[in-house]
């Protein structure tokens, strides 16, 4: 019989504790059931950052953060009176191995997760950063308001941030599958394993292109296009586009920075 999913928000202050309260605001320990088949995370925050951090573990570990929150409301507290929290906007559930985290809005602004070394994670936020530290998986990371850290992993990476930096540094690559990096209001920076083998595509509207990797590049395609009505008109533009090759080629992997540079790192 399927167990039913664990909601955070109906008993998170059993959880927590009374004591872990005061220091982390909230925390959730989803088990292990399946250890055979790697995790999938989806978090998903509104106006707060995510941090997702490894362990040698099993268990996925959900934990908010509010300091700042938590003064503000301290500080209109009736005289002699002490607030008590109550958890706010959260919700964790767990089916098949696949574990969903929510905050909504008023919720924490600071979502900590802890997950074993292979997992994959499917995380945005609309209004803050998002940072992950030595995950091995699929990685597919958004943030409209804020920069995007990937350090330490392995795996794939699908990575847009909008309006905030992209920094990445890949300690091993799947060879067999494309990734990709974007942003539109904010720098790119990815670090890769030398023994990188990827064709590549670069765009940058407003930026430069960086890299110490021996890149073979060949030029942007010229594009015909024609109008078929009776006052037809013929163009021919250029794709601003470079294509390339980074040791002979592989899996494609693009790069598109419409007001940045991008930067290619060899490791």
């Amino acid at each position: 019989m399927k167990q039913l999913p664990v909601i955070a928000n109906l008993m998170l202050t059993v959880c927590a504790l009374a004591s872990a309260q005061e220091t982390t605001g909230g925390r959730v320990v989803v088990p292990a059931r399946n250890t055979g088949h790697p995790r999938v995370v989806n978090a998903t925050v509104h106006a707060g950052s995510i941090a997702v951090k490894a362990y040698a573990g099993n268990e996925v570990i959900v934990e908010t953060d509010s300091p700042g929150e938590t003064r503000e409301r301290a500080a209109g507290a009736p005289a002699g009176m002490k607030r008590i929290d109550l958890p706010r906007g959260l919700d964790v559930e767990e089916e098949d191995n696949v574990v969903t985290v929510r905050t909504s809005p008023g919720g924490s602004p600071h979502l900590v997760i802890t997950v074993p070394t292979d997992t994959s994670l499917n995380l945005k936020s609309h209004n803050g950063g998002i940072t992950v530290e030595g995950v091995h998986g699929e990685i597919d990371a958004s943030s409209f308001n804020g920069q995007i850290t990937l350090a330490n992993i392995s795996g794939t990476v699908v990575a847009n941030a909008f309006n905030g930096a992209l920094k990445v540094i890949m300690d091993r690559v799947d060879p067999a599958k494309p990734m990709s990096f974007s942003t539109f209001n904010g720098p790119i920076d990815v670090t890769f394993p030398a023994d990188l083998k990827a064709n590549i595509r670069l765009k940058t509207n407003h930026g430069e292109v960086f890299s110490d990797f021996d890149v073979k590049l060949t030029a942007g395609r010229p594009i015909t296009e024609k109008n078929n009505t009776s006052d037809g008109k013929f163009r021919l533009r250029t794709d601003q586009t470079i294509y390339g090759e980074i040791n002979g080629g592989g899996p494609e992997v693009r790069f598109q920075s419409f007001n940045a540079r991008i930067t290619i790192r060899k490791k």
